[in-house]
C-alpha cells in the first residue's frame, strides 16, 4: 500500500497497472506495458498484483482485470478497464507529454 501511495503522489504522470499473472488478458497486455515503459521513460509505471496486494485493489475498487489508472501530480485523471493497446498508449501519451 505504501509503494502504491508513493507512486500515485509523485510529480508527473504515473500509470498503475492492476493485474494478476493468472489472468489471460493481463498476460496478453503485459509485454506491451513493458514496451510503453521504454517508449515513455518520463512516465512512472507500477504493476500491482491484486493477489499480493488485495488491500490496494479493494481500496481502489478494482473489480475487473486488467485495470489501468493514470495519475497526474497525485490526481487520478483516467481509469481504463481492459483497454486496447491503442487506447492505452494514446492515454499514456496524452497525459504523459
Amino acid at each position: 500500500m505504501e509503494q502504491f501511495q508513493m507512486a500515485t503522489s509523485l510529480p508527473g504522470v504515473s500509470v498503475i497497472h492492476f493485474m494478476t499473472p493468472l489472468n489471460q488478458q493481463c498476460c496478453k497486455i503485459s509485454p506491451f506495458v513493458n514496451t510503453l515503459c521504454t517508449r515513455y521513460p518520463s512516465v512512472n509505471f507500477l504493476k500491482v498484483d491484486v493477489n499480493k496486494s488485495p488491500a490496494v485493489a479493494r481500496a481502489e475498487n478494482v473489480r475487473t482485470l486488467p485495470t489501468f489508472k493514470i495519475y497526474k501530480n497525485g490526481i487520478r485523471v483516467k481509469e481504463m478497464i481492459c483497454p486496447s493497446q491503442q487506447l492505452l498508449e494514446y492515454s499514456v501519451r496524452h497525459y504523459g507529454i
